[in-house]
């Protein structure tokens, strides 16, 4: 017995030794002592670092839900077309920042809200916080006239992560 044990101590060692070395391999290491963000508890907004001063708020996926439950708040998905449709918050409108035209870009986006008014309460997201879509697409409306703006830069991601509900207007492959 005392061998078996002494042996499942050894095997353990030399799997954590190998696992080290392997992690010296540039391309697919790991750090050993990471600064990682916290994953959200939902208690704070999650804030890009590109954000600025005049930037419009970001909120917390508490605030983000709670909007959604009082049904005032419109919801804009700035992520393209295919991903607005494979899943997004529910009753969001979709206005895909990358696809805007050139030119004349307030009016799309006045007609994409079917004319409603410019102080009304927006939410704009995007995929999460590798996507910074939702905060290109509120520096814009800001600038034609949005006044009531705010950001959830969890996005359809964390909106999920917290098992809310996704509308999925189509099937799509994970």
């Amino acid at each position: 017995m005392k061998s078996t044990s002494s042996q499942l101590i050894c095997l353990l060692l030399v799997a954590m030794f190998l696992g080290l070395v392997r992690n010296l391999v540039p391309a697919n290491s790991i750090e050993y002592i990471g600064n990682w963000r916290t994953l959200s508890s939902g208690d704070e907004p999650i804030v890009p670092p590109t954000a600025g001063e005049g930037d419009p708020p970001f909120i917390s996926i508490d605030v983000a839900q709670m909007e959604h439950s009082l049904g005032e708040a419109v919801f804009i998905d700035a992520r393209e077309g295919a991903e607005f449709e494979c899943g997004t918050i529910p009753g969001s409108i979709s206005i895909p920042f990358e696809y805007l035209p050139d030119e004349n870009i307030d009016l799309y986006v006045d007609s994409a809200l079917g004319g409603m008014s410019k102080d009304r309460d927006m939410i704009i997201f995007c995929s999460g916080e590798e996507c910074d879509l939702s905060l290109h697409l509120a520096r814009n409306m800001q600038d034609f006239g949005y006044t009531n703006l705010m950001i959830f830069f969890g996005g359809a991601r964390e909106w999920e992560n917290f098992d809310l509900e996704i509308e999925r207007r189509t099937e799509c492959g994970e």
